[in-house]
């Protein structure tokens, strides 16, 4: 019997995802990763049929102590499926349920860039206090790209330690099962595999067809029922994937009725993964910036923002390395990448034009190639 998930009321973006509104968090000057307010919600969340237990199994994290096996929940699933949803919409949850909640909600990259940031400035122990004193609920994103410095390691594991020691929950986003991540210490496979793992299971034939209807109308896309049917059974698995082809479906069509040979040609270049050369074109025109400069070691003001986009959208796009990153940017090292993707990260949740930017750059990037 399948599960049914009950989730606040919400509108509807212009992709058809739904998009939450009027959130009032508290915020911690002091503590810039402490209850941050959560921008409007323009990213996909819809919880299909095969994945609603796993949205009330970690709704659970809500209670400080909650009854259930370990306060301590990873999620797994690939890039597109919704775990970043999931994470925000349970911050946003507990915020509306207990405002003077303390959550602390951060990323691999970001925990690295402000762990090294605070170690050069001789702030370690405000580092410490920020991220292990007083958490009722750690969110911590990304556990894939956590990299192999003993120190990062080291703080890691403390953070999740103090924080469930003092009654706290912790929910870990990652691609892949912890044993497989490459590099990761054994000690911090060893404090998720004492907890919960949960892995995001890709919707049905049936809950495809209810998603690829949903989008469509979401897009003015007229489609027969014979198209929806060989997008569910052919088309990708992952939400935000299948979200993104019928976005370039609606912008490729011609004039008439969308036929299946026409969706077997797209479904056929679907296939190629995005490149850092395809990225950094895309941020050149958009900012309008020649790509030589992009990529070069020009410190001016207006490339370095669109310079740090470009890094950005590498990350997310492309699945690059930060290595491989910096050094297609003008041989810049991982430290460099790692800080641009934070600020942009940061940024963009107070900033709507930049917001806007990454947004278009993203949507134009994965469905106008």
């Amino acid at each position: 019997m399948a599960i049914e998930c009950v989730i606040p009321a919400a509108t509807s973006d212009s992709h058809g995802w739904e998009t939450w509104a009027g959130d009032t968090d508290v915020v911690q000057p002091s503590s810039p990763s402490r209850n941050t307010t959560l921008p409007r919600e323009t990213h996909p969340f819809l919880v299909y049929r095969e994945a609603s237990w796993i949205y009330q199994s970690v709704m659970r994290l809500k209670a400080r102590q909650p009854r259930m096996t370990s306060p301590l929940i990873t999620l797994i699933g690939p890039q597109g499926c919704g775990k970043s949803h999931i994470a925000r919409q349970l911050q946003r949850e507990v915020q509306e349920e207990r405002t003077a909640t303390q959550i602390v909600r951060t990323s691999a990259a970001q925990f690295t860039g402000e762990l090294q940031r605070a170690s050069r400035l001789s702030r370690l122990r405000d580092f410490q206090q920020q991220h292990r004193e007083r958490v009722d609920l750690l969110i911590f994103e990304d556990l894939h790209e956590q990299g192999t410095r003993p120190e990062t390691t080291q703080q890691l594991v403390a953070m999740l330690d103090d924080v469930l020691a003092a009654g706290g929950r912790v929910l870990l986003t990652t691609r892949t099962t912890p044993g497989e991540i490459r590099g990761l210490s054994r000690r911090l496979v060893n404090r998720c595999q004492g907890g919960v793992l949960l892995e995001m299971v890709p919707p049905g034939e049936s809950s495809k067809r209810k998603l690829i209807n949903h989008f469509a109308e979401a897009q003015n896309l007229v489609i027969s029922e014979e198209v929806v049917q060989l997008l569910a059974r052919k088309g990708p698995s992952v939400p935000g994937d299948l979200l993104a082809l019928i976005i370039k479906i609606r912008q490729a069509r011609t004039p008439g009725p969308i036929s299946p040979e026409s969706v077997e040609r797209w479904l056929a270049s679907d296939g190629h993964p995005v490149t850092l050369g395809e990225v950094a074109r895309k941020v050149a025109r958009h900012y309008r910036v020649k790509l030589a400069d992009l990529r070069s070691a020009n410190r001016q003001a207006s490339l370095v923002a669109a310079r740090h986009v470009a890094m950005f959208l590498a990350r997310e796009l492309a699945q690059t390395q930060f290595a491989e990153i910096g050094k297609y940017f003008g041989g810049r090292n991982h430290a460099s990448v790692i800080y641009a993707c934070q600020r942009v990260e940061e940024l963009r949740t107070n900033d709507p034009a930049l917001h806007l930017d990454v947004e278009q750059l993203s949507t134009e990037i994965s469905v106008g190639r």
